[in-house]
């Protein structure tokens, strides 16, 4: 098997030939992964290209910096799923080889004209097992579109059949204009029966920020799975559903037959102007109960959960929200409050690129409190 690492933007080559090797897991036979490491907006575009038609499984890094979007967007089509696609931001070297997890270090921004990206599967249905799309690293901002304002990634027809890892994201001040077959999402939109409509886990959401998102209803994302859903350690605060038409909106939407599993997340001010019918989360789909609520923090909910433990209440205590500082403050209940257990699984790090884990247990949210604040009992320079 060969590997191949391609640079695009800045001075590198468009393609180097280098003695790396590359495993394409899942595959048969000697399929070569591609790797591209994209400097500029003009290189995201040509390895977008590039990886809808090498018939390869495609690695893209971006190198740090603010990305504004072309006309229309970034777009690429996986067609048949058949490959899988991994996106990465945060890059700070000309060979992508050292690497920061804080996602505001790579902005893709939609100027307010375009969602950033569009990661389509037209022909997909019931992908090899072992594909997938993951996608990290990155912000996502400033989008304006239909169904989707920040990332859309499938859409249920025709639904992707690999798995979908949506990681370590900010998403920020997005506008959904319109939504169709009741699926709107102000920021994000991910679909999925992966893996291979074989039961499982088929899409996590997880380490996530969505903030300043607006849409007629799912104001920050709408999650698509028949298969399993985990949703963990997301920081939901300050998203708009807009839509007074409708009977009920939300900040996060979803279907599923199988059911959603919801730890470690924090929901708050969603609905500041206190609308009528305006709630964080649905728990239920179609009448039928299908959330799992594992040490969350809820400011307002509709429907019945299929279970809750650990729920948190009150102020969460943002070190400063008006400042687009979601960290825990001093003397948040967020702090040492989640699950070490949960379903969704923890990466090493948090959005913002600090150890996930800082205290004797994981914060809820996105973000772990940053250890230079000083606790609450101190804050005034007392210890008493």
């Amino acid at each position: 098997m060969n590997g191949r690492l391609g640079f695009v933007g800045g001075a590198a080559p468009a393609v180097l030939r280098v003695g790396l090797w590359f495993a394409a897991a899942g595959m048969a036979g000697d399929a070569v992964a591609a790797r591209f490491c994209v400097a500029d907006a003009e290189g995201l575009t040509a390895a977008l290209a590039a990886a809808a038609g090498n018939g390869e499984d495609n690695e893209i890094l971006l190198r740090q910096g603010v990305y504004f979007a072309p006309a229309g967007g970034w777009r690429i089509d996986l067609l048949d799923g058949a490959h899988s696609l991994d996106l990465a931001g945060g890059h700070a070297d000309a060979a992508c080889s050292r690497r920061s997890a804080d996602a505001a270090l790579t902005v893709l921004d939609g100027n307010d004209l375009a969602r950033p990206l569009s990661i389509e599967t037209s022909g997909s249905f019931g992908a090899p097992n072992g594909k997938h799309i993951n996608v990290s690293g990155l912000t996502f901002r400033n989008g304006r579109a239909e169904d989707a304002a920040g990332l859309k990634v499938s859409d249920p027809g025709p639904i992707y059949g690999g798995t979908i890892l949506v990681e370590g994201n900010v998403f920020l001040d997005n506008t959904t204009t319109s939504f169709r077959f009741g699926l709107g999402a102000g920021a994000l939109l991910a679909a999925t029966d992966g893996p291979n409509f074989n039961g499982g886990t088929g899409l996590v959401v997880r380490n996530n920020l969505f903030a300043g998102n607006s849409g007629p209803d799912a104001a920050a994302m709408y999650l698509f799975s028949n298969n399993l859903i985990e949703v963990g350690n997301n920081t939901v605060a300050d998203n708009r559903a807009t839509d007074a038409a409708l009977g009920e909106r939300v900040a996060v939407g979803y279907f599923t037959l199988t059911g959603i599993r919801f730890s470690n997340n924090v929901f708050w001010d969603n609905n500041p102007a206190a609308l009528p019918q305006t709630y964080d989360l649905r728990l239920d789909d179609n009448g039928q109960a299908r959330a799992a609520l594992v040490n969350n923090l809820l400011q307002s909910r509709v429907g019945t959960a299929v279970s809750e433990t650990g729920s948190v209440g009150g102020n969460p205590v943002f070190a400063d929200a008006a400042a687009r500082n979601y960290a825990p403050g001093a003397g948040s209940p967020l702090v040492d409050a989640g699950s070490g257990t949960s379903t969704a699984g923890l990466p090493p790090l948090d959005v913002a690129g600090r150890p996930r884990v800082a205290g004797t247990q994981v914060d809820i949210g996105a973000y772990e409190r940053d250890a230079t604040q000083p606790d609450a009992v101190f804050a005034d320079g007392f210890d008493g």
